[in-house]
């Protein structure tokens, strides 16, 4: 045992010596606390689990952002852009398409963006920018990394030297004025021959957008789980019972990060037009959608709620609770065939309301957007921050950015100078519909057509088309889909391709300039003619409008009558269930068309005429 010399010339004994002493050296000269037990040496199945985990997690590396799908299929979309930009240059690089966006060269992006400009010639910065971030977001799940700052504000500071438009779109809110037309147009005038169950649908998508300013996706994506259909006693005589629907969003933006589900209830209405329960109650009859077999509506209409209880529930069958609410369809030769466990494709919701707003003669536009922009005024005036927040699924700042209207409808002359003020008036000023016109062109006319056939460029690509085709038959492949293999016939189909995509956007684009005209002329032309003798009554007679369907003409009659009693409202239901069983026959090109002649000076010294094809 070692010792050492205190202070005082005592010894002192260090703890190691002690604890030597008590514990003798093994025959083998190793110290017992070297040796490990079993349980240290080998891992248990935790243990063994743990390390396995960390070895796949470490060979994973950064854990990628979960996008949602469409996200993805915008950059995927991008990325075919890219392919075929590096596709071009691949000798020269010597790299791959994902290479050479893992080599993250500014020079290489910037190149690519010069190069997707003039291949599709857009005119929009605000284009470019968008394809730009597809892009970033694509390097971003390549790399698993953000692109670098520095190569972020170059790229960035380099868009604006390409010199595209800088247009900012005006913000354009639907308020209730302006939706009443477009009801109208779904129920009166348009005549596109539509399944009864499509204007169904579309009339209760209009008034769920319109109600809860939410996002069409998330009502696209409705299932029968997520309405709940109840009875309850009124406040105003509880020996009477009401029908309220619940309304749940569960497929909300960004559900899996910050998105919060949101629940809603809505009451009969007195107008059928803005009644979403009569609407629901008609789809779960045409479904046969109730647990309990109802003879007919009218049994709904006459339960009481039970004096135990403060609510009777209105199930749905369990093998339907999945089934999406709003079924899409798809065009037959036969009509229109429902795909019943198919959500309504956001694309054609979007295609009908652009085609209502035609008919309807709105002079913008019209955007799905435009309805939730509305809807988030009204709530941001009604409710608290915190709720227009949830409703909106927005923060305050993100709501003030893109869901302000442009137009600020106040009587700032009265905030001012303190005269009577006349918001209401200035509020009417501000709608979108304010220069909407029933006479304005919702398609184009047989000689406007003819000019489009007659373009340059389609009658370039038909003579293509015609050489393409010649020479499959010179090689013997007659018809020419005999030909589907060879290059001739790749060449042959790309051209009808591009036939096809020309000859929609000219139309597009004549069609645009001809409403754009319509509306620039009308006015002039309305004041000569009431300056030359004529009053405003006797410019348009509307023609009487007659119905192929019974059920639609009983619907529109009623939509915008107030309802005073159930019987009204049973009688409404049961319309739009027959309905929901019909379709509309497809009517010849010639009945559908009307040209309306306007004659009129639009100056003082020329005459100018405007031929308009409005449909009946």
């Amino acid at each position: 045992m070692r010792s050492s010399t205190g202070c005082r010339g005592r010894p002192v004994h260090t703890k190691q010596s002690d604890s030597a002493a008590e514990s003798p050296l093994p025959e083998n000269g190793s110290h017992p606390s070297s040796r490990r037990s079993p349980s240290v040496t080998k891992l248990d199945a935790d243990g063994e689990e743990i390390m396995k985990n960390i070895a796949k997690f470490e060979a994973q590396g950064k854990t990628k952002r979960k996008h949602s799908k469409t996200t993805k299929d915008l950059w995927k979309r991008e990325a075919g852009h890219w392919n075929k930009y590096c596709s071009t240059v691949e000798k020269e690089t010597k790299k791959s398409p994902v290479e050479m966006l893992l080599a993250c060269k500014p020079s290489w992006f910037k190149a690519y963006l010069e190069w997707r400009q003039k291949k599709c010639r857009f005119e929009e910065e605000s284009t470019l920018t968008s394809y730009w971030k597809r892009i970033s977001l694509y390097y971003q799940d390549e790399a698993g990394k953000r692109i670098d700052p520095n190569i972020l504000d170059d790229i960035c500071n380099f868009i604006p030297t390409l010199g595209l438009k800088k247009t900012v779109k005006e913000k354009l809110a639907m308020f209730v004025q302006d939706l009443c037309p477009i009801h109208h147009a779904l129920w009166v005038d348009d005549n596109k021959p539509r399944h009864g169950y499509v204007r169904v649908v579309i009339s209760l998508l209009l008034i769920l957008s319109a109600a809860t300013a939410t996002r069409p996706q998330a009502l696209l994506e409705l299932r029968f789980r997520d309405v709940e259909l109840i009875k309850v006693r009124t406040i105003e005589d509880p020996g009477r019972a009401t029908i309220i629907a619940n309304v749940n969003l569960e497929k909300v933006k960004n559900k899996d990060r910050s998105g919060r589900p949101k629940k809603f209830s809505f009451r009969l209405e007195s107008l059928p037009c803005f009644c979403i329960v009569m609407f629901f109650l008609a789809l779960g009859f045409f479904f046969k959608a109730f647990r309990y077999d109802f003879a007919d509506v009218q049994e709904i209409f006459d339960l009481c709620v039970p004096a135990e209880r403060k609510v009777l529930r209105l199930k749905w069958k369990q093998d339907l609770l999945d089934r999406p609410i709003f079924c899409d369809f798809k065009s037959t030769p036969t009509g229109t065939c429902l795909l019943e466990w198919k959500a309504f494709a956001y694309g054609k919701y979007r295609d009908i309301f652009v085609w209502l707003g035609l008919v309807a003669g709105f002079e913008q536009r019209l955007e799905l957007y435009q309805l939730r922009r509305a809807s988030g005024r009204n709530i941001n005036l009604a409710c608290n921050s915190v709720e227009r927040n949830q409703v909106m699924g927005h923060l305050g700042d993100v709501y003030e950015k893109y869901y302000t209207p442009t137009h600020i409808a106040r009587d700032f002359q009265s905030i001012y100078f303190g005269t009577p003020s006349q918001d209401e008036l200035i509020l009417s000023v501000a709608r979108m519909g304010l220069s909407r016109d029933q006479r304005a062109p919702t398609e184009l006319n047989e000689a406007q057509l003819d000019e489009v056939w007659n373009d340059p460029e389609l009658v370039r690509l038909r003579e293509e088309r015609e050489l393409y085709r010649k020479q499959l038959h010179d090689h013997g492949y007659s018809p020419a889909a005999t030909g589907k293999g060879t290059a001739l016939f790749e060449n042959y189909e790309e051209t009808k391709r591009k036939i096809a995509n020309t000859n929609q956007k000219l139309r597009k684009q004549q069609l645009k300039q001809i409403i754009r005209d319509f509306h620039d002329s009308i006015d002039t032309i309305e004041i000569t003619k009431q300056m030359s003798g004529h009053t405003a009554a006797d410019i348009l007679t509307p023609p009487a409008i007659e119905f192929e369907l019974q059920e639609r003409a009983a619907i529109a009659n009623m939509l915008f009558t107030p309802i005073q009693d159930d019987t009204t409202r049973v009688k409404f239901v049961c319309a739009l269930i027959k309905l929901c069983r019909r379709q509309e026959t497809r009517q010849s090109k010639a009945s559908k068309r009307k040209d309306t002649e306007w004659d009129a000076y639009a100056d003082g010294n020329s005459s100018k005429r405007i031929k308009i094809a409005k449909g009946i």
